[in-house]
C-alpha cells in the first residue's frame, strides 16, 4: 500500500498529463487521427513505463526477487528509447518507409542487449541483481559499461537525429516547428544525462515525465500550427502565404500558380460537394509531386499558389508536369502557368514572377476553354430525362 501510494505522489502530475492528454485525443480522433494515435500510445507507454519502475523497485528493495527485477529493469530499458522513438514519429520525422526501418535498427539492438542477461552464460555481460553479503539486501550489478549503457546511447542517437531533422527544417524555414523539435529533444536529452551520470542509486526517473511535457508542448504547437492550413484541403492558407511572403522573398527562385478548370460547372451540375472534391483532388495532386523546398496555397476558391525556394526549373517543370499527370487519373482538371525568376542579384523579383505566372495560367485557362466548349459562367443543369 505504501508504494502505491509513493507511486501516486511521485506519478501524480505525469498520471494527470497521460489522462487529459488521452482524453483530448479521443476527442479529436477523426480530425488528427495520425497524431491522436501516437499521443495516446506515447502517453500510455509513459505510464506503463513509471508502473514498471515501481514495480521494480519493490521487488528490488522489498521482496528481494532477483528474476522479477531484472525482467522489469530490461523492459525498462527499452522502453525509454522506444518513447523517444515514438516522439520521433508523432514529429514527422519518420513518416517514410524506409527511414521507420532504419530508424527501428537502434531499438532492436537494445532488445537484444537486454535479453542478454536470460541467456546462460550472459548473466553479468549487461547487468544482474545479486544478494549482498554485506547488507542481506537484492543489489545491482553492473556488467560491460558499453552494454549497459545501450538504451542510453540509443537515446542519445534519437536526439541527434531530431537535431539534424530541426537544422533540416530551419533550411527550408519552417522555423517554428524546428525549434518546438528542438526544445523538445533537449529537454528529452537533459533527463537522459541525468538519469545516466548523476544517478547511481538508481532511484532517479526523469525520462517518462520528460517525454510526456514534451508531447504536450508539442501537441499544443501542432494546434496553433492548424490556423495557418486550409480546412477543406489542407494547404497552407492565404494568410500563411503573405507571412511566409514576407519571410522568404529573397529564396523564392520560381511562382506555380495554379487555377482548376471548370469549377463552376462541377458546382452547377453536380452540387457544391462535387465542386469540393475537385479542389480537394487538385491539392492531393500539388501535395503528391511537391519537394520540401515547396510551399503550396490555397488562395481562395479555385485558386492554388506555390513558392518554389532554391530549386532549377527542370525541377519546377518536373513537378507541374507530375501535377497534371497526377489528375489525368480523375475527372478534373486545371491550368498551370509558372515564372522562373533564378538565383542572385540578377532574379527577378516575387511579384513579378508571381504577375508572369497568373498570365501563363490564364492563357492556358484560356486555351482549356476553348477545347472544351464550356462556357465560364453557364449553368448547367443536370440531364433528368428517363429512358
Amino acid at each position: 500500500m505504501q508504494y502505491f501510494y509513493d507511486f501516486f505522489i511521485r506519478n501524480f502530475f505525469l498520471l494527470c498529463i497521460a489522462i487529459v492528454m488521452i482524453v483530448l485525443s479521443i476527442q479529436k480522433r477523426r480530425e488528427h487521427k495520425r497524431v491522436s494515435l501516437f499521443i495516446i500510445i506515447i502517453m500510455s507507454s509513459t505510464v506503463l513505463l513509471s508502473i514498471l519502475e515501481s514495480l521494480q523497485d519493490y521487488l528490488q528493495y522489498e521482496v528481494g526477487n532477483a528474476l522479477g527485477t531484472t525482467i522489469l529493469s530490461s523492459v525498462c530499458y527499452v522502453l525509454r528509447p522506444f518513447c523517444i522513438l515514438l516522439f520521433i514519429m508523432l514529429s514527422g520525422e519518420a513518416t517514410k518507409k524506409w527511414m521507420t526501418y532504419v530508424s527501428l535498427v537502434p531499438l532492436l539492438v537494445c532488445v537484444v542487449i537486454y535479453a542478454l542477461p536470460f541467456l546462460p552464460g550472459c548473466e553479468q555481460l549487461v547487468f544482474s541483481f545479486e544478494i549482498s553479503q554485506y547488507t542481506n539486501k537484492l543489489e545491482f550489478n553492473p556488467g560491460t559499461t558499453v552494454l549497459r549503457f545501450t538504451a542510453h546511447v540509443v537515446s542519445i542517437l534519437y536526439f541527434v537525429y531530431l537535431v539534424y531533422a530541426s537544422i533540416a527544417i530551419l533550411r527550408i524555414k519552417h522555423i517554428g516547428r524546428a525549434v518546438s523539435i528542438l526544445i523538445c529533444g533537449l529537454v528529452v536529452i537533459l533527463a537522459v544525462i541525468v538519469e545516466t551520470f548523476f544517478n547511481s542509486k538508481g532511484t532517479i526517473h526523469l525520462l517518462n515525465a520528460s517525454i510526456a511535457i514534451s508531447t504536450v508542448f508539442y501537441y499544443l504547437f501542432i494546434v496553433a500550427e492548424k490556423n495557418q492550413y486550409d480546412t477543406l484541403t489542407g494547404l497552407y492558407n492565404r494568410a500563411t502565404y503573405y507571412t511566409d511572403v514576407n519571410r522568404m522573398e529573397r529564396d523564392v527562385t520560381a511562382v506555380i500558380q495554379i487555377d482548376m478548370n471548370a469549377l463552376k460547372y462541377f458546382n452547377d451540375t453536380f452540387g457544391h460537394e462535387e465542386g469540393d472534391r475537385g479542389l480537394k483532388a487538385i491539392a492531393d495532386a500539388i501535395q503528391a509531386n511537391i519537394n520540401k523546398r515547396m510551399y503550396a496555397y490555397r488562395m481562395g476558391g479555385d485558386e492554388f499558389l506555390v513558392l518554389v525556394t532554391h530549386e532549377s526549373e527542370e525541377t519546377v517543370i518536373k513537378s507541374i508536369e507530375g501535377i497534371m499527370n497526377t489528375l489525368k487519373t480523375t475527372k478534373y482538371r486545371c491550368s498551370i502557368g509558372y515564372c522562373y525568376g533564378g538565383y542572385g542579384d540578377s532574379r527577378i523579383a516575387l511579384y513579378d514572377m508571381a504577375k508572369t505566372a497568373e498570365s501563363n495560367m490564364y492563357l492556358e485557362k484560356a486555351k482549356f476553354y476553348e477545347t472544351s466548349k464550356i462556357e465560364r459562367r453557364r449553368i448547367i443543369k443536370p440531364n433528368t430525362n428517363q429512358e
